[in-house]
């Protein structure tokens, strides 16, 4: 979105623009109640730490090179309970430290912005950096940290927690909420359907009148940044290809190590069931969301490769057996359908929430994947395997708009109630992981939480 456009958009919101550090009539109007704003970063955005040997598992530019262990080391190990449980001995891999956000990626010569900018544009407005888990009364801007390993709805009751104890020290509070990619189904299924478990959603439960004045907290507003709400396609690619941060001479994680992963399930796509096609073009039906046909098309750990190293050196610890892996499978295959069709649904007693979109739809995103049979197994090819993008016919049914992670139809996906309390959206370059930190984006941010709320919102 151009500066004109942006400004155009503080404007209707009954502010006037100033400068690109958010200018003054935003600056009074934030410091004149300051309501505490809490990030939620999405999948791979904390850092992970071992507490026994206080060793960085994960959030620092060491891990994206080393070590050489195909990301076996962040693995969450497929018999895992929920997070932190009793029953996991401490030098576990199920129970890693969450330390906070990743800020910045720094080599000789190379720095990558994570979430540095956010938080210095946000400290130069006036706000002041706490800890969630240690917050005081002067304090009101968080980052919620969480092992991203574990599923959403761990996530959402560790949330949930760590604001009923702010509220605490706050006296009873509002608070905003401003959620990335996957985050977005954490901080929705909050709004919708506070801690409840899937079964209880299923039942017809939203939060309640009752729960909800037993809180201490209120979610005042919901900022959604590349939000993934109808899942992604390209959490297949990951899942199937692994991924490799740093091109030629990073770390590889391997498909299996993606396979432990279990809200990566959760971000797959459950909205539609036109998800492949055979090289001539046509439809193939084929269920995502069924486990034996990831075992039939050779996805991710039931891949060649993955069964191979698997074979010459099993890891029954992290990955179990064969079947241990259909078992899981199924379960969080299960687990992600229907939560995203709770999310896609109204809930009963549904709050007061104003909800803002920051969209981006700069980058060709994987919207379709094609399936081929080459030497008696299938092969799964997407946007940006050579196959695909060498044919212009290929490309075009593989693709689609987007912020190259999620479509533009995943962004908008709110269910009807959630839609009608969108009071903005806006349009940003930058691509999905770096969205979040363009200054037009933080700009919005800002003029999203100094707009004026009343009391139907």
């Amino acid at each position: 979105m151009t500066r004109r456009v942006l400004a155009a958009v503080v404007a209707a919101l009954g502010m006037v623009w100033g400068s690109l550090g958010g200018g003054p009539a935003i600056a009074q109007s934030l410091d004149a109640g300051r309501t505490p704003v809490i990030v939620v970063p999405g999948v791979t955005g904390t850092q992970l730490r071992d507490p026994t040997s206080q060793e960085l598992i994960w959030g620092s530019s060491r891990q994206l090179f080393r070590p050489h262990d195909g990301g076996y080391a962040m693995a969450l190990p497929l018999s895992a309970g929920e997070p932190a449980g009793p029953s996991e001995p401490a030098h576990s891999q199920a129970v890693y430290e969450p330390v906070g956000p990743i800020w910045q990626m720094r080599l000789p010569g190379w720095t990558r912005m994570i979430y540095q900018p956010l938080r210095e544009r946000f400290e130069a407005t006036g706000f002041r950096l706490g800890e969630l888990t240690a917050p005081t009364p002067a304090d009101d801007l968080f980052f919620f940290n969480y092992d991203w390993r574990y599923g959403n709805l761990d996530a959402v009751r560790r949330l949930d927690r760590q604001l009923e104890a702010l509220s605490e020290v706050r006296g009873g509070l509002e608070v905003d909420l401003i959620c990335q990619s996957n985050a977005a189904k954490i901080c929705r299924w909050l709004v919708k359907y506070g801690t409840l478990d899937v079964e209880a959603a299923e039942a017809g439960h939203g939060v309640g009148g009752d729960a909800r004045d037993q809180r201490g907290y209120t979610i005042r507003k919901l900022i959604l940044v590349g939000a993934s709400n109808n899942g992604a396609l390209r959490v297949l690619q990951l899942l199937n290809q692994g991924r490799r941060y740093v091109p030629v001479v990073g770390r590889r994680l391997y498909p299996e190590t993606f396979f432990t992963i279990r809200p990566l399930f959760e971000d797959l796509p459950a909205d539609r069931d036109v998800l492949f096609f055979d090289a001539s073009g046509k439809t193939l039906p084929v269920d995502l969301f069924e486990a034996s046909n990831w075992a039939k098309y050779g996805w991710s750990i039931f891949g060649r490769a993955a069964t191979e190293r698997l074979s010459e050196k099993p890891r029954v610890d992290l990955f179990g057996e064969r079947q241990d892996r259909l078992d899981y499978l199924q379960r969080q295959l299960h687990q992600a359908r229907r939560l995203q069709l709770l999310l896609g649904r109204d809930a009963e007693n549904f709050p007061a929430v104003r909800y803002y979109r920051i969209e981006n739809i700069s980058s060709a995103t994987i919207d379709r994947a094609l399936l081929v049979q080459e030497r008696g197994e299938w092969r799964t090819y997407f946007l940006g395997d050579a196959k695909v993008d060498r044919d212009p016919v290929l490309r075009a049914l593989a693709s689609a708009p987007g912020d190259g992670h999620a479509g533009l139809a995943s962004q908008r996906g709110l269910s009807a109630q959630e839609a009608a309390a969108v009071a903005a959206t806006v349009q940003v370059e930058g691509g999905h992981f770096d969205a979040i930190i363009q200054p037009e984006s933080i700009d919005a941010i800002l003029a999203f939480l100094a707009e004026p709320v009343t009391a139907d919102r």
